[in-house]
């Protein structure tokens, strides 16, 4: 019994409700009350739905690594440092940066400016010129 119960079936004493227990049996509020849970849950469940429907994710773009500071190249093994704890690939490591359309995903600087600087447009080459003249692999 609850307090929509006693409301409902209006009893003409208190006791005449908690003492007769075939009442449930009679009383249609239990049914009520699973309806409406029944319908609470199932209008959520759809409202969630249409906003997954809307929801279009961004995918990172970015190459996911094993370890959280090294990777190593794809082409001679060689090691690179990682971007950061994040577990990604910096740029100048990723072959998509540079348009180079490899089975590799990784490789370092020597093995990209070795095999793709000829097919490389005139700010990659600039670009992977400043890299390598800082010193990175």
């Amino acid at each position: 019994m609850n307090k929509n119960c006693a409301e409902r079936c209006k009893p003409s004493a208190k006791q005449k409700w908690l003492k007769n227990k075939q009442h449930l049996d009679n009383c249609q509020c239990l049914e009520v009350e699973a309806k409406e849970d029944y319908l609470l849950f199932a209008n959520s469940l759809w409202e969630m739905e249409e906003k997954l429907k809307e929801c279009r994710c961004v995918k990172s773009e970015k190459v996911r690594i094993n370890s959280d500071n090294y990777v190593w190249c794809g082409s001679c093994d060689r090691t690179i440092e990682a971007a950061s704890k994040k577990r990604v690939i910096k740029n100048r490591n990723d072959v998509r940066f540079w348009g180079i359309e490899n089975e590799f995903k990784i490789l370092c600087l020597e093995c990209i400016g070795k095999e793709f600087y000829k097919e490389m447009e005139g700010w990659q080459r600039k670009k992977w010129r400043e890299y390598r003249r800082r010193g990175y692999r």
